[in-house]
């Protein structure tokens, strides 16, 4: 069975790797990443780490690594069409029924990319549509970064464009870019400021459209393609990855509150693409941070927003903090009337979810009411209801009791009642099964080791890229997996890692790939130290063709090939002087 690569993709996107083995493993986050028991060998302490953003796992005590792929195939012994199958049936991905090919997809974005340019040249080309958004506070820096642009008020023009370069309809229909109604078919977007959507690696994978005016709908998104999913993916996050890991991200409803807060230089924030938020979301960003500020519109909306985005993000166990816009602002607005400072005093002044929810109820109550004081609790009961920590419940429950008097049992009564608890008994089945598998019972060879390292450090440092490739190519690798890896990294120019180990379906091989991420940053090596790794490589595959030679002048010596035994004996002496000269 073929899986398409963007199928594959789409289930490991959706199948983070910290979610699936707190399945079987019991996961605390210490720092950026997550320990806890190994389940592939008899661990007495957390020594299996899990990594949100590489999106690996890694053991220090047996060595076992990789994906979410490897893991799956290693904990249930399974092979790697049968680990897709699983995580795709996991989350409600029908593998069968996916109609879209590679070549397609591939297509779909080189489309977009044409259409970002196209719209990119029209507002380059219309000073009043330049002129709205420098009125709405961005400046032409913020305006060339974003990539924003201008669809034109025709019916044709995309299309036209489109298909002078070689696309078919079916396929513009297919991306989301026109529409079709009576056999006609027309430009999705016209006259709307455009603002390209990125996926986290910067691939231009759909579009919103503003209006000039106000025309409904306000804002008009991309209906869902093979490469865009509503739900899936988060704006401006290929921007904040370019700065490195965050320690915590702003998240906001639109698009021109994100870009404004990015043009002021608080580069964390993300928006959301028109939807509620998403627990495929709320799992994006458990990939890179452990806290979220919500800064969505003070509104009736606004505040509904926040309620389901409260509850989302505590569902995937973050640390979410309320940023309270007042004055019915939306983020963008109250930085255009009162300034950025003002905007980061009350980030400052922002509270931890609950709080905030339980503050904004307790507005315009009298608790000497019993009416009031009843409402109250059964409003607090609802916002309890998010927690799942039995030591914030009784801590937040303890404060109901300080401000109501109302018996504390009786609010966790009260509450008991309305989460309707049952016991949550995780599944061990699996967890406890290879525990007699052991570790790693030889010695790795040092070829192996520094065939890893190198590899390693020809992702990490520019300048010892090309010292190392200078000195080697993929063929003085030896093992298979860094082999295939040096190939991909050195001729294909890939870097990330489930861009690489999506290329192996042996879980050996995943594994070595996994290793070669989840080794200890080596950049500050001396060259000294480098050279040697290289000549481990030379000095390996020289020892390897001598063996060889001679095993072969042996047979020789038995035949009366003298020719070409006189040539292998020269060839056995070049390649001893060779080895003798490393």
């Amino acid at each position: 069975m073929r899986i398409p690569e963007q199928v594959i993709e789409n289930i490991l996107q959706k199948n983070d790797i910290v979610d699936v083995i707190s399945e079987y493993v019991s996961l605390k986050r210490v720092g950026k990443n997550f320990m806890g028991v190994c389940p592939f060998h008899n661990d007495k302490g957390p020594s299996l780490s899990v990594s949100p953003d590489k999106q690996l796992f890694h053991c220090f005590g047996c060595g076992a690594a990789g994906n979410v792929v490897g893991f799956i195939m290693k904990i249930r012994n399974i092979d790697y069409i049968d680990a897709i199958k699983f995580l795709a049936d996991r989350v409600n991905i029908p593998l069968e029924t996916s109609s879209y090919g590679d070549n397609e997809v591939e297509k779909i974005y080189e489309i977009n990319i044409q259409a970002a340019r196209f719209y990119y040249s029209n507002l380059k080309q219309n000073s009043d549509k330049i002129k709205y958004l420098l009125n709405r506070g961005l400046d032409l820096k913020t305006v060339q970064r974003f990539g924003l642009g201008y669809s034109l008020d025709s019916y044709d023009a995309l299309l036209n464009f489109l298909k002078k370069r070689g696309y078919d309809e079916k396929l513009l229909l297919k991306a989301g870019l026109v529409s079709q109604k009576d056999n006609k078919i027309y430009d999705r977007f016209r006259n709307r400021i455009m603002f390209p959507v990125f996926d986290h690696k910067g691939r231009v994978i759909g579009f919103g459209g503003r209006v000039l005016d106000d025309s409904k709908p306000k804002y008009l998104n991309s209906p869902e393609t093979p490469v865009f999913k509503k739900g899936t993916n988060l704006y401006a996050l290929n921007f904040v990855l370019k700065k490195g890991m965050p320690d915590e991200l702003i998240l906001v409803e639109g698009y021109m509150d994100c870009i404004k807060l990015h043009q002021h230089g608080i580069e964390n924030t993300v928006a959301t693409l028109g939807t509620a938020l998403t627990k495929e979301q709320a799992r994006l960003i458990k990939r890179y941070c452990n806290t979220v500020y919500l800064c969505y519109d003070s509104d009736a909306a606004g505040r509904t927003a926040t309620l389901r985005g409260i509850e989302v993000l505590h569902s995937e166990g973050l640390n979410v903090k309320i940023i309270n816009i007042p004055r019915g602002k939306d983020p963008d607005e109250f930085i255009n009337t009162f300034g950025v400072d003002e905007f980061k005093r009350l980030v400052e002044k922002s509270l931890p979810a609950i709080e905030h929810l339980i503050f904004a109820s307790k507005e315009n109550k009298n608790f000497d009411d019993p009416r009031d004081r009843s409402n109250f609790i059964k409003e607090v009961i609802d916002i309890l209801k998010i927690l799942n920590s039995e030591v914030e419940i009784h801590s937040y429950a303890a404060k109901i009791y300080e401000l109501t008097g109302i018996s504390l049992q009786v609010i966790l009564d009260q509450l008991n009642k309305a989460k309707n608890i049952k016991s949550n008994n995780w599944n061990n089945n699996y967890v406890n099964r290879n525990n007699n598998i052991g570790g790693n019972n030889f010695i790795e060879p040092g070829y192996k080791k520094a065939e890893r390292k190198l590899l390693m450090l020809i992702l990490k440092n520019d300048d010892i890229k090309e010292y190392i490739i200078q000195r080697i190519n993929k063929e003085d690798f030896i093992t298979p997996s860094y082999k295939k890896a040096a190939m991909l990294i050195t001729e294909r120019g890939l870097k990330e890692f489930n861009d690489i180990v999506k290329h192996f379906e042996e879980q050996n091989e995943i594994q070595d790939v996994a290793l070669i991420f989840a080794e200890e940053d080596l950049t500050t090596l001396d060259l000294e130290t480098i050279e040697g790794f290289i000549k481990t490589l030379k000095r390996t595959n020289l020892e390897r063709q001598i063996e060889n030679i001679k095993l072969k002048i042996k047979e020789k010596e038995k035949s009366d090939g003298y020719d070409e035994l006189l040539y292998l004996t020269k060839k056995l002496e070049e390649l001893k002087k060779q080895l003798s000269l490393l």
